[in-house]
């Protein structure tokens, strides 16, 4: 939210303990309008002229064959009409010149493709195996004139750090803990290829409008996959798919240890290829 021209103010919550904290800082104004996504009391505690929540329609809506995007547009539509609706996240150009003049610094040229891994994830069922990822580098670098960037959270600075080393070629960065969540933005923004596992900088990417292929394993692609034109979910669609006990899998994760690397590189050469030689897709 920060430097985000459509908000003139946000508030961090942190968590259950917080809340009487949150409450009075947002009881100081009246509000012409409330509106709540969640099944919360918070709105009975502020001051607005008008309230909106979905207690019901929450509890109710389809929440696996309809994505999360879509789910709260449609509480939207009976107050506002319905509209097209995408991710947005943004991005000032001094975060753009910064990241201009970092791709300068180390060498990265407009001829060059520009691919970034995200190989991180909380949730062990989120994780596509990091050997995984090193042969995904090392087969895009044979094939394209590339240069990869990987990225993630300070607490994987280990997994990025052995990618960046395995696959032993240059043109390999590690920017892992290195850059703000507003500069890893850009980055995507000028990215011509995202490869994530199901975490949040996939969502991040797919904001600024980047290609991304989303590795997905026990999470809901349906609801939670990457939303864009050139978006696309790899999935190995196990027959215990959907999953019903994510945190306690006994079959050892293996919806994404099952996934190939052949699959997600089907999907890398066509955004690749295109990228390469746009006429071979203009109609």
């Amino acid at each position: 939210m920060a430097e985000n021209p459509w908000f003139s103010n946000y508030f961090i919550f942190s968590g259950k303990k917080d809340l009487w904290v949150l409450v009075k800082k947002l009881r100081r104004k009246k509000y012409d309008l409330i509106i709540d996504f969640k099944k919360s009391l918070l709105p009975f505690f502020l001051k607005g002229k008008f309230k909106i929540t979905f207690f019901i329609k929450e509890f109710l809506s389809e929440k696996f064959y309809i994505h999360e995007s879509e789910r709260i547009m449609n509480f939207l539509e009976p107050f506002f009409g319905k509209g097209e609706f995408r991710l947005y996240f943004s991005i000032g150009n001094n975060y753009r010149e910064r990241i201009k003049d970092f791709f300068n610094s180390i060498g990265i040229k407009s001829s060059d493709l520009i691919v970034v891994l995200s190989p991180g994830a909380k949730f062990p069922g989120r994780r596509w195996p990091k050997e995984n990822f090193i042969q995904v580098g090392k087969e895009l670098i044979r094939t394209y004139p590339v240069k990869i960037i990987i990225t993630g959270f300070e607490y994987e600075i280990e997994i990025t750090k052995e990618i960046k080393e395995l696959i032993e070629e240059k043109g390999v960065f590690d920017i892992t803990g290195k850059m703000n969540i507003k500069e890893i933005a850009a980055i995507f923004e000028y990215s011509d290829l995202v490869i994530t596992n199901h975490n949040g900088l996939m969502h991040l990417a797919c904001a600024v409008g980047a290609n991304v292929v989303a590795i997905f394993g026990s999470g809901n692609p349906y609801r939670y996959g990457p939303i864009g034109n050139k978006s696309y979910i790899v999935h190995s669609e196990e027959d215990c798919f959907p999953c019903q006990r994510e945190l306690k899998c006994k079959f050892g994760y293996k919806c994404i240890k099952n996934i190939k690397v052949s699959d997600v590189l089907k999907y890398c050469y066509f955004i690749l290829d295109e990228k390469q030689y746009p006429r071979l897709f203009e109609i």
